[in-house]
């Protein structure tokens, strides 16, 4: 049974938002719902919280008249109903928050909720697994790819070092290749509908998946997640695009890696935890593996990147920003549109978190 919902339901906004998303979110319904963005008033905290280079790298500090005092930012706090909010995040949210009935995170990974007090809760969470970040995560795999066949890295590495050495150039045709796609969900499924768009043969596994299947659109075979390694073996490029939980944790290990026969190229656009850095270390050195690019790397909101990573001069890492575009936002946002026009008519919400599935 649906809880009886306030009227007005109070919605705090927790994301650097413009006063036209606010306007939007107000529009799912005027007379039943008020909207405050509290962004400005939490942004001292998080440096409490996380990390200064975190906070500098995700939510830029800035000082606004609209910000509150301490004492106005808990009242209202404590007196809002719904939740939108993204990341950082102040860790004592939810004890705060003893009103809220649903938060909606405005990510894919879940992960990023390990340190929060939210973790395990009661209170129900959604977030934007599936849309926020999709298509341009699958365009930056897409991105890598064509710079691994078409050798656009030496281009930046030679202009760089003001050298101009066609020899040293192995290009190769993307069309023909073998792609497996590590976790075929929202962002698998993009990569696998533009890997076949630029001729590839792709394969990908997924957890859910009971046995091994050629019906599924774009994709050449899908095999259950316990046959991961028998598909490496196969594999030019291999893309990961999995959630991180204790089950996918160091999923790519040393066997993973002894499976791969090709010398594939890894691209990683999941989590740094999905691999084994000291066998992932070990592959490139020896040539197993002929190179890598990552979105994500173990511990990356705690540290910089692993020393023999970032120094590998066949490992090309970005901070974190594959999911970005001049679109991203408003999708994440659209859909807690979508799900805020459900709560208010007691309807299922769209990407409801299990706790213990990890998503």
């Amino acid at each position: 049974m649906s809880p009886k919902l306030s009227n007005p339901l109070n919605v705090v906004v927790l994301r650097n938002e413009t006063a036209k998303t606010l306007a939007q979110i107000q529009d799912v319904d005027p007379s039943r719902i008020s909207v405050e963005n509290l962004w400005d008033s939490v942004l001292p905290e998080l440096y409490y919280d996380w990390p200064k280079s975190l906070v500098d790298r995700f939510a830029r500090l800035h000082t606004s008249d609209n910000a509150f005092t301490s004492e106005t930012l808990n009242e209202k706090l404590a007196n809002a109903h719904v939740l939108l909010a993204g990341y950082p995040y102040p860790k004592n949210l939810l004890r705060r928050m003893p009103s809220l009935i649903w938060a909606h995170w405005g990510f894919a990974g879940i992960s990023n909720l390990y340190e929060s007090d939210f973790w395990g809760s009661d209170v129900t969470c959604t977030s934007s697994r599936g849309f926020s970040g999709a298509l341009p995560i699958a365009e930056s795999v897409i991105g890598a790819i064509l710079m691994f066949t078409r050798q656009l890295h030496l281009a930046v590495l030679q202009t760089a070092n003001q050298e101009f050495d066609a020899n040293s150039y192995k290009v190769a045709l993307t069309a023909g290749k073998t792609v497996g796609v590590i976790g075929l969900g929202g962002i698998g499924k993009n990569v696998a509908r533009l890997s076949k768009g630029l001729g590839m043969n792709v394969l990908a596994t997924r957890l859910s998946a009971k046995k091994r299947t050629n019906k599924i659109p774009f994709v050449d075979m899908l095999y259950p997640a316990s046959e991961m390694n028998i598909m490496l073996e196969s594999c030019d490029f291999v893309v990961i695009s999995a959630m991180w939980t204790e089950q996918t944790e160091k999923l790519l290990n040393k066997k993973a890696f002894t499976s791969m026969k090709k010398k594939p190229y890894l691209i990683n656009v999941a989590r740094g935890e999905l691999i084994d850095d000291q066998a992932f270390i070990s592959s490139l050195d020896s040539g197993r593996v002929s190179g890598a690019y990552l979105d994500v790397y173990r511990d990356e909101f705690k540290r910089p990147p692993n020393p023999k990573l970032i120094s590998h001069p066949r490992v090309f890492i970005s901070p974190h920003i594959s999911q970005r575009s001049d679109g991203n936002q408003q999708i994440s946002l659209e859909l807690f549109c979508s799900n805020l026009e459900r709560f208010l008519n007691g309807k299922k919400l769209v990407n409801v978190i299990d706790w213990k599935r990890g998503y």
